[in-house]
Order: structure tokens, then sequence, then C-alpha cells
């Protein structure tokens, strides 16, 4: 790396939070510059530094870590300034990934993964690097059998791309059916990029859950 990784770390367990702190410092490329158990005064400090990848632990005090980071994102003037975020928490279940895709967030790690997987998440967080393909979110969004949860402003800008950027819509909602079959689309994930700022979503991830949940999706 030709600079540090700068981290937040947010975890209510002290314990952890040091923990996590030793193996940041003497890894090469890495720099802890915010600690905070969850608290909202604290975390609103954020904005404020700079800062490269939060590192979330799911269980706050008063919040999830999902829902805090959802939170957090509206402390942002720009959605492009959000720093991206790791999600820690003691399994790796079907339904906290879920979570953590739909707040914006870039991928789950369970603590029996290990320092040396959550060393590796930041470093691809940092990077934007694809954590996720289409077919395997289908298969997550069918497994956790996710509901229906209308949002009329996203709809109403879903509805006002122009005509490009629409057509991307069209296109996955018509691989849709297939990738229920267990079938490969024909669209890949990183082509609904162009559709992030326009649609309010951080990554293509989140975007898919936003299309799926407002019902845009074939079958959805």
């Amino acid at each position: 790396m030709s600079q540090e990784l700068r981290v937040a770390l947010v975890d209510w367990n002290q314990s952890v939070r040091s923990a996590r702190r030793q193996i940041l410092d003497v890894t090469p490329g890495f720099m802890v510059v915010f600690e905070s158990d969850g608290n909202s005064e604290q975390l609103k400090q954020l904005p404020d530094l700079l800062v490269d990848v939060l590192v979330i632990d799911q269980q706050l005090e008063q919040i999830s870590g999902a829902e805090a980071y959802f939170q957090l994102r509206q402390s942002y003037e720009e959605l492009s300034d959000v720093p991206p975020a790791v999600l820690t928490a003691t399994f790796d279940l079907p339904e906290l990934r879920l979570s953590c895709l739909a707040a914006g967030m870039r991928e789950l790690v369970s603590i029996e993964a290990g320092p040396e997987e959550l060393i590796r998440a930041i470093s691809s967080a940092a990077s934007h690097q694809k954590v996720t393909e289409i077919e395997e979110l289908a298969e997550l969004i069918r497994v956790c059998k996710l509901a229906q949860k209308s949002d009329f402003s996203f709809t109403q800008s879903v509805n006002s791309l122009p005509f490009r950027k629409r057509a991307l819509v069209d296109k996955l909602a018509q691989q849709w059916q297939l990738l229920q079959t267990g079938s490969k689309a024909k669209i890949t994930i990183d082509q609904l990029e162009p559709l992030l700022a326009p649609l309010g979503a951080l990554t293509t991830g989140e975007l898919v859950i936003k299309l799926y949940q407002n019902g845009l999706l074939s079958g959805s």
C-alpha cells in the first residue's frame, strides 16, 4: 500500500475494540484514527474526520450496526463522501449479510473468520472491490424471504432515469426470473454502477435490494 488506510472502529465492547486496534496497529498499511462504542454523539464526529473504512459491529448498545451506518450516511453532505464500511458479527448469518448489504455496507465478517479475514475485508472495502455477484444476491434474497417495502421517492427516481439507465433496470428485471431458477444472468452487477448516484445507493448490492423491495424486478 502506498499510504496507510485510516480506519474507524465502532463496537460497544471495549475489549474487542482494543484487540482489533492492536492487530491493525502492528499490520503495515493500517492506522486506527477513531474509536467509539456506538454513541450517537461520538459518531457525529465522523464526517469531520478523514476515514477510509469503518468497521462496525452489529451489536451496539442502542441499535444494530447496520442501522447505525444507515443513519450515519445522512450526516454526510454527499453520498460519495460516505466511507465504505465492514460489518462484524459473531456469526455470518444470511439475514445479517442481507441487512449489511441493504444498508450499503461492503460485507460481513464473522469473529470466527479471524483477523486475517477482517484485514482482507478492510482492504477490499477501501478499494471498492466487488464482493458479491447478482446470482449470489438473488439467492440470498430468496433464502431470507425478503419482504417488499415500498419507497415512493425511490420508485419516482427510477421512473425519472434517462432512457439508457432505465434500460439497465429493465434488463435486470428481465433476467430476474432466470436467477430464481439458478441460471446465470446475462448482466453483471458491475453494469449497474451508473445507477448508484441517481438512485442514492452506495453499492450495487444495496441497489439491487432496493429494486427488489420496491417490486421493480420481475417476480418480486
